[in-house]
C-alpha cells in the first residue's frame, strides 16, 4: 500500500514540478492587473498542457508538413495535404508569436505585476511539489540526500577530528 501512495505522491510531485513554470509563463501573457494573472495562470493551465500534448504528437507531422513544403510543386503540395494544411501550421507559429507580444506588452506596461504574478505562481506550485516530496519521503529525505548526508558527516568530520588533533 505504502509503495503505491509513493508512486502517486511521485507522479503529483513532478506533475507539479512541470507546472510551476508553465503556468508562470501563462500568467506573463495574461492580461489585466495582478489578480487577473495569477487566476488566468492556473485557469489555463489545464489548455496549455493539452496545447503541449498536441504539439508532442503531432510534431513529426508538422514537420513533414513542413519539408514538403519546402520540397514539393504547389500542385503536388495541395494534392497531398489540401488548401489548408500550411495555414493550420502557421496558425499555431502565430500562437506562440502572440504569446511573446502580449509578454513584452506586460513587461512594458506592467513590469512589477507580471513578474510577481509569475514568481507567486511559481512559488505555489513548487513548494507544493516540495510538499508533496517531503511527504513522501516522510521529511527523512531521498536515499541519494540521505547517502550525501553520511558522507558529509564522515568526510568533513574526519577532516576536524584530524585538524583538531594535530592542533592538540
Amino acid at each position: 500500500m505504502r509503495l503505491i501512495l509513493n508512486a502517486i505522491l511521485f507522479v503529483v510531485e513532478y506533475c507539479l514540478k512541470v507546472a510551476a513554470p508553465l503556468a508562470a509563463f501563462i500568467s506573463m501573457a495574461a492580461g489585466g492587473g495582478f489578480v487577473n494573472k495569477v487566476i488566468e495562470g492556473f485557469r489555463s493551465l489545464p489548455d496549455a498542457v493539452h496545447e503541449i500534448i498536441w504539439w508532442f504528437g503531432n510534431i513529426g507531422e508538422i514537420g513533414t508538413i513542413i519539408d514538403d513544403y519546402n520540397a514539393l510543386t504547389a500542385a503536388n503540395f495541395n494534392q497531398k495535404y489540401g488548401a489548408g494544411a500550411i495555414n493550420s501550421v502557421m496558425e499555431y507559429l502565430n500562437e506562440g508569436v502572440a504569446y511573446l507580444q502580449r509578454v513584452l506588452e506586460n513587461m512594458s506596461n506592467q513590469p512589477v505585476s507580471t513578474v510577481i504574478a509569475a514568481l507567486l505562481i511559481f512559488l505555489i506550485f513548487y513548494l507544493s511539489a516540495r510538499l508533496v516530496r517531503f511527504i513522501r519521503q516522510r521529511g527523512q529525505g531521498s536515499v541519494v540526500t540521505k547517502f550525501e548526508r553520511r558522507m558529509g558527516d564522515k568526510v568533513f568530520r574526519e577532516r576536524h577530528r584530524k585538524a583538531h588533533e594535530t592542533n592538540n
